[in-house]
């Protein structure tokens, strides 16, 4: 078999082995993301609410973090200061973060 041939199958092969090992670790962090909100004692629609509270805008966007073993709450708003991202804490509801500016996704 020509060499070229030989290399080229291999890359495509470590390609798609690489493909499929990235898709899994990242369904992996979506199941612990997931399972960590079902354990959490804020739902994802009390962190949003309190983040439109916070900010007087309206979420568009909303997702989970663990962060050192804490499951957190991002919930993006647009309002009247513009875009803004609230972090709130899923255990005690408390906002453990805001950041201003950003894009919308």
């Amino acid at each position: 078999m020509n060499t070229k041939l030989i290399t080229a199958l291999a890359l495509a092969s470590l390609l798609a082995t690489s493909a499929v090992a990235g898709t899994a670790l990242a369904a992996g962090d979506e199941d612990q993301e997931a399972t960590a909100l079902l354990g959490a004692k804020v739902s994802l629609t009390q962190a949003i609410a309190t983040a439109e509270q916070q900010t007087g805008g309206h979420a568009f966007d909303a997702g989970v973090n663990i962060k050192d073993g804490r499951t957190r709450i991002a919930v993006e708003t647009n309002g009247p200061k513009g875009i803004q991202t609230i972090t709130v804490d899923a255990q005690s509801g408390q906002v453990v973060g805001t950041h201003a500016g950003g894009e919308p996704d």
